[in-house]
């Protein structure tokens, strides 16, 4: 199962909250699990020690400019077996100087775009992986596939962790299904049924949705009605605009899946 990071946003401003919660949704091993307008709201969240990280603007106007920094010395004195790691969004450069002392993992000066927040992100990966270092992968999948070669249809071979599948779909001929890998590479052309991935390995967060649609509910983000067909559904991923159409017999398992 894929390891996702859970953070808190604080910050006043909801246009700048909005967008620094859309830049990490294209990440889907970030989980913004709660949204904070200030400081006092914050806190609690913090204190119960159920987050791993928090995204504070240092200047927050409603309680004053020293706001998230007096926030941020709270946070690195609790009594907590792993204190969140803390990163600053601020508008000037200067604040994010005075807030060197509490060690946080990076500033995002604003205005933020994503190329900023990725490279912070990949900072608190490393980190991450240095604190908790994972076992080897023992379950990856060897996947064969079709692909072009100076105009030459050729098989290569493939090996993949579940946790970096999106979706996986039958292809129009029936007899052959795609990959789709979360950060964009196709599989193509691959000699194994949609009925057999379940049955053939481990996919404990895999689900079928529709005959021809096995997909993977660690970067689901929803599902919401298809414009184009009554009473039809459609799925919708984090971080990609691609949506899978979901079998009227499947819909009610969906639903319970992302109730959980």
């Amino acid at each position: 199962m894929l390891k996702k990071m859970r953070v808190i946003l604080v910050e006043d401003r909801f246009l700048a909250r909005d967008e620094l919660k859309y830049l990490l949704s294209l990440h889907p091993d970030v989980d913004v699990v709660g949204e904070c307008e200030d400081t006092a709201s914050a806190w609690p969240l913090i204190e119960a020690g159920a987050i791993d990280g928090v995204f504070l603007d240092i200047d927050i106007e409603t309680e004053g400019q020293r706001a998230g920094l007096d926030l941020a010395y709270r946070i690195d004195r609790l009594a907590l077996p792993r204190v969140p790691w803390l990163v600053f969004t601020t508008g000037f450069e200067e604040y994010a100087l005075a807030a060197h002392q509490v060690r946080p993992f990076g500033y995002l000066v604003k205005p933020l775009n994503d190329a900023k927040v990725a490279q912070v992100l990949d900072k608190i990966r490393k980190a991450e992986q240095q604190h908790n270092p994972q076992k080897p992968a023992s379950n990856r999948i060897e996947i064969k596939h079709k692909t072009l070669n100076r105009g030459e249809t050729v098989w290569c071979t493939k090996y993949i962790s579940p946790d970096e599948i999106l979706f996986i779909q039958t292809n129009n001929n029936g007899n052959t299904v795609k990959v789709q890998l979360v950060q964009g590479e196709v599989l193509d052309g691959i000699n194994l049924p949609l009925k057999r991935w379940k049955s053939d390995y481990d996919l404990p967060d895999f689900m079928q949705i529709h005959r021809s649609h096995l997909i993977n509910l660690n970067y689901v983000n929803g599902h919401k009605p298809d414009p184009f067909k009554i009473e039809g559904h459609n799925v919708t991923f984090r971080g990609s605009n691609t949506e899978l159409a979901v079998g009227k017999n499947y819909l009610d398992d969906l639903r319970k899946a992302l109730g959980k």
